[in-house]
């Protein structure tokens, strides 16, 4: 992978926990988080499933129950957005 493409990926996982934070207690639809990056110019496509299953894998977000696909921050999830834990794939 370009340098470029590494840090877009990490700017990217940075946002989708921000706007985690910001929502109903840590959650948000991933439509919003799709519709909101395409708003913002970070993506072209609203395909985010590879981000998404980057923060699934590392524990710091989890799908709830719901056709909808609502996404919620973890523990760990949290912990990263208040900066008591780090992760270098995360621009936050």
């Amino acid at each position: 992978m370009e340098q470029a493409e590494i840090k877009q990926n990490k700017a990217i996982r940075g946002y989708i926990i921000r706007c985690l934070v910001k929502g109903f207690n840590n959650t948000a639809l991933t439509r919003q988080i799709s519709n909101s990056m395409m708003a913002a110019g970070l993506i072209v496509s609203p395909d985010i499933s590879k981000y998404l299953d980057y923060l699934q894998g590392a524990g710091y977000i989890e799908f709830t129950a719901a056709k909808d696909a609502v996404i919620k921050l973890t523990k760990e999830g949290v912990d990263l957005a208040e900066g008591t834990t780090e992760d270098a794939g995360v621009d936050v």
